[in-house]
């Protein structure tokens, strides 16, 4: 794998999270708060190694994921494995890890990320075969009646993930850029590749 910087990694996760979206330089520089210099010379780089593809649009240069490079795919499950947490959001992850051997892939998201103890429930989106759909409840049940928020599940088969990603379901795609990704990288991925075929 490349070796990628602190600020290389921000700008990968930020394209793979606003995928649906075409930003210039300039553009996504103020987004990830980069100087459009900066970002620039981390476009061309992440350009040089196949992590990124550029195309001229009009007199601007945008800037998209390579999901036909190897390499490209492992550096964005990389990049969405980053992430800063909370003593209060850490202790929601540890109590959701049960839903872990029956999903295969969860995302935490809405008010519970930003608002923490003050939000009135806590939003997941998961992702599994129909059949642990009774298992995923159950588990879910538990959780709700032991913990003081009650947690909110969106649920969706693979295909499901897929078929919304490539409508560009706007609500989905808000989840997937600013949800915390758990678990189900590759999955993510994965959806975002074929939502861009």
């Amino acid at each position: 794998m490349v070796a990628i910087t602190k600020n290389e990694a921000k700008v990968v996760n930020f394209l793979l999270r606003n995928f649906s979206r075409d930003y210039n330089i300039n553009q996504l520089a103020k987004e990830v708060k980069l100087s459009p210099r900066g970002a620039f010379k981390i476009l061309k780089k992440l350009e040089s190694n196949s992590i990124l593809n550029s195309q001229k649009i009009g007199n601007n240069l945008i800037y998209k994921i390579n999901f036909e490079n190897d390499v490209s795919l492992d550096v964005c499950q990389f990049v969405l494995t980053e992430k800063e947490t909370t003593p209060y959001i850490q202790t929601w992850i540890n109590d959701l890890q049960s839903l872990r051997e029956i999903t295969k892939m969860a995302v935490l998201f809405g008010s519970i990320l930003t608002k923490e103890k003050q939000a009135n429930d806590v939003d997941i989106l998961l992702v599994f075969p129909k059949e642990n759909l009774p298992k995923v409840q159950e588990q879910i049940k538990k959780i709700n009646q032991i913990k003081s928020k009650k947690l909110h599940a969106i649920i969706q088969t693979k295909e499901n993930l897929f078929n919304n990603i490539q409508k560009k379901d706007s609500v989905l795609l808000e989840e997937i850029r600013t949800g915390m990704i758990l678990w189900g990288r590759n999955i993510i991925v994965e959806a975002i590749k074929h939502g861009e075929d």
